[in-house]
């Protein structure tokens, strides 16, 4: 006979715990729906849960169904709504009503659970009330386990507020709540048959699949995702959610185990082995890869993140098709936190021109837009686009910077960045110099010159800016390889040469730059870029041979780490930097150099995301805690063919690792219409960040709901 005891405990911290403690042992599918807003449930009557309890499409006789609602409110409470047994078809009925009287901003989690024995099972059942049908299968365990990783631990799902309820909607990207089957975004082009997600989704669905067939098959699961030295997951769910946290682990393990159970299809071949198991989601404004003038994006340069987790995202060139010239962007790009385009968007004017890797949130909820001028080159007709202002526009997508943005002290900016004061500081990249707009008023703005290192006459050309802790503007010199460091005052404090202490050389080329929680500044070395400021017919590009990532010590020494500059994880011309919640550090690469094909031709993914421990290895995997140790396996990274050569990487509050799809593949420079057309979204990956990024990364306390008054200050 097997005992089973069941404690839901509310925590009162934004989060659901449920702790099993099952004599026998258990397995849990765990799937969570957080709720948007819903009408009042004044008067509201008895409501009927109906839906169906199956694996491969065959239902499952005598499961105990349990439909529970976590309130988010005042004040917070976790409630069991109704149980039900499965009829011989898998069929169950469960009467629930929600309190009367609950108003709009009260918005519940809802969730199933079916169990029998040792088997667990649950399902997304949609917006309250919900009368169903709803279906509990391998696929929604999937799609959970991906969305909220970063909120599973053991028996428990708890997180903040925000990325709880987005990772609702990214789970309803792959699934279909009401039928248990493939969602249209990652069924239907530029996902589907185009790229592997697909395939890599029903492959992981097929793992969950032996898993309930038999004990054997979660005793194997268990085993492959339990990381070294650490206690082997309890359900499930934690399993699941430990493959998209840990994708490099025991991958060769887990694709054996797909094969035990091929109930989905399309599924992964056997000559089609993983490198990791990553699901990467592309989005391009429509089910269509095509690229043509109708498109939302053509050259996607960088992020920022709202408080909501909505995306705004800076555009290079307008959209056209391919081989037809694509003139300077003027577009401002705006997405849900799940990649659909929001309504209203893209926005029009404010001077935008180009713009290409600057773009911030200022603590005013103002997005400031950075106009490089970017251009193809001259023989395609396009007009010289003006390369000299920022734009600025309201949280509601409108314009407040004039038709030609604001101009003073700004020469081809890129890098753009506002500090905890709504200080926004802004890379000259053609003027080797930094721009302060002083709570961003461009009336008060103050240009400030970046003097050379000694004995040399090579531009600078600034390019990416990351504040630390104490206010300090680090600028990277993406041509004379330097590290300008500029105090909160506008004084430049020191200019860091390429070389450090022993002749090492821990700056080459660096572009993308960020800071972590503490202040410590880490920077990408492509080894390869002269970025055109000025466009010229022959860039001075470098031999893109040792790609690396540099670590500066927080101040008061600003010295290189002994370890520094760091390789391995699949680095490829880094470009843009992110740190997530645990301060591991993901950068984005652009890929291989234009002037030569990767190291196998026919490689369909010749990009990738790097991932590297950082300075609290406290945080990072077993096996990987040393400061710069590669995470992401060395040879490949985190490939997919979702992705092309990648320049921004920015991490949601949900955990969700986002990318700027921004050139196309082709070994050539000298192209009309260089621009991808997509975005991209590796699920789950990364502990979540709060946003906006304003100054130095703050992760999300996820026994809190910062929403509702705890703040990290």
């Amino acid at each position: 006979m097997i005992h089973c005891y069941e404690v839901v405990i509310n925590s009162n911290k934004g989060g659901i715990m449920l702790l099993h403690r099952v004599l026998s042992g258990s397995m849990i599918w765990l799937l969570v729906l957080a709720l948007g807003g819903f009408p009042s449930a004044e008067g509201a009557s008895e409501r009927t849960l109906r839906g169906t309890v199956e694996s491969n499409g065959i239902g499952l006789a005598r499961y105990e169904v349990s439909l529970y609602a976590r309130f988010v409110g005042s004040p917070e409470e976790t409630r069991v709504l109704g149980r039900a047994t499965t009829g011989p078809a898998g069929k169950f009925d469960i009467d629930y009503h929600l309190p009367r009287g609950l108003p709009s901003s009260q918005q519940p989690l809802l969730f199933v659970r079916a169990k029998s024995g040792q088997a667990m099972l649950a399902s997304v059942i949609g917006q309250a009330p919900v009368d169903g049908p709803v279906v509990v299968n391998e696929r929604t365990t999937v799609a959970t386990g991906f969305a909220f990783a970063q909120f599973v631990d053991g028996w428990a799902i708890e997180g903040n507020r925000v990325g709880m309820l987005n990772a609702v909607r990214m789970a309803a990207n792959m699934v279909r709540p009401r039928t248990g089957t493939v969602a249209d975004v990652l069924r239907l082009p530029p996902n589907g048959l185009e790229t592997t997600a697909l395939s890599t989704f029903n492959s992981l669905a097929n793992i969950v699949a032996y898993c309930i067939a038999t004990h054997f098959g979660c005793h194997d699961l268990f085993d492959a995702t339990t990381l070294p030295g650490e206690p082997r997951p309890s359900n499930v769910l934690q399993a699941v959610a430990n493959i998209a946290k840990y994708p490099w682990l025991n991958v060769t393990r887990l694709f054996e185990l797909s094969f035990e159970r091929p109930f989905y299809a399309p599924a992964l071949a056997p000559n089609q082995p993983p490198d990791a198991w990553t699901l990467f989601l592309k989005f391009t404004g429509s089910f269509s890869s095509e690229q043509n003038a109708d498109n939302l994006v053509n050259g996607p340069g960088a992020f920022a993140i709202d408080e909501d987790g909505f995306l705004w995202v800076s555009n290079n060139y307008i959209p056209e098709p391919p081989f037809t010239p694509a003139c300077a962007g003027n577009r401002l790009l705006k997405y849900y936190p799940w990649g659909e385009s929001f309504p209203g968007s893209p926005y029009f004017g404010g001077g935008l021109s180009g713009s290409g890797w600057g773009i911030t949130l200022a603590p005013d909820g103002r997005v400031w837009v950075g106009n490089f001028g970017f251009t193809p080159p001259p023989f395609t007709g396009c007009p010289p686009p003006p390369a000299n202002s920022v734009s600025v526009f309201l949280p509601n997508g409108k314009a407040i910077s004039g038709d030609a943005g604001f101009t003073a002290g700004i020469s081809a900016p890129q890098g753009t960045m506002s500090d905890r004061e709504g200080n926004i500081w802004i890379a000259n990249c053609a003027a080797d110099s930094v721009t302060v707009y002083p709570k961003g008023r461009e009336n008060a703005a103050m240009e400030i010159p970046i003097p050379p290192p000694a004995n040399s006459t090579t531009p600078m050309k600034p390019f990416g800016i990351a504040i630390d802790d104490e206010g300090n503007s680090w600028v990277t010199g993406s041509r004379n390889s330097t590290l300008a460091v500029i105090g909160p005052d506008g004084k430049v404090i020191e200019v860091i040469p390429p070389v450090g202490p022993g002749g090492r050389t821990v700056l080459s080329r660096p572009m993308g730059n960020a800071s972590d929680s503490r202040g410590n500044i880490w920077v990408s070395n492509s080894d390869f870029m002269d970025v055109p400021c000025p466009n010229t017919p022959t860039p001075d590009l470098g031999p893109a041979k040792s790609p690396s990532i540099a670590l500066f010590l927080r101040h008061p020494g600003r010295e290189p780490h002994v370890g520094a500059a760091f390789t391995g994880g699949g680095l490829t011309i880094p470009w843009g930097i992110a740190v997530d919640g645990n301060d591991t550090v993901w950068v984005a690469n652009f890929g291989f150099p234009f002037s030569t094909q990767p190291p196998d031709p026919d490689w369909p993914a010749p990009n990738r995301i790097s991932h590297f421990c950082g300075v609290d290895i406290s945080k990072c995997p077993p096996t990987k805690r040393e400061v710069g140790k590669a995470i992401s396996p060395d040879g490949t990274g985190y490939t997919s063919d979702a992705l092309i050569r990648i320049t921004a990487v920015a991490i949601d509050p949900s955990g969700n690792v986002w990318l700027a799809n921004n050139w196309k593949r082709f070994p050539i420079l000298n192209i009309v219409n260089p621009g991808g057309n997509s975005l991209a979204v590796m699920v789950g990956a990364a502990a979540p960040v709060k946003t906006p990024l304003i100054g130095t990364p703050r992760p999300v306390d996820r026994r809190r709901d910062e929403r509702r008054g705890d703040h990290d200050d």
